[in-house]
């Protein structure tokens, strides 16, 4: 694992983002933002989140190979987790007050 992990700093790892079939009406009106290829480039303890449509993020690692931020897309706060430890690597937004969340992984 420590030998995937060092490969792929630098490197853009995408993600194509699926919404949770538990999200009621009023998450899906972030779907279409969120269901594009988005990447994540990993550099030591922090990572760079690039959403479709020009959006960047700094991510800072919270655990070995996870990283983590809060930032709001039209006007929803959104939680983010990114975590190149596990195989394959997942991306995890959630919207904590209504419950809404879209996830991807790896292939």
């Amino acid at each position: 694992m420590t030998a995937s992990f060092a490969h792929a700093q630098g490197a853009p790892i995408e993600f194509r983002m699926a919404a949770s079939d538990a999200n009621i009406a009023g998450c899906r009106g972030l779907d279409a933002q969120l269901s594009r290829v988005h990447s994540v480039t990993l550099n030591g303890d922090t990572a760079l989140l690039k959403l479709a449509g020009g959006i960047s993020e700094t991510l800072k690692q919270t655990a070995p190979g996870v990283y983590t931020t809060v930032f709001t897309l039209s006007g929803v706060r959104l939680d983010v987790v990114a975590n190149s430890a596990t195989s394959p690597r997942t991306l995890v937004v959630t919207e904590k007050n209504r419950g809404c969340r879209w996830d991807a992984t790896t292939k």
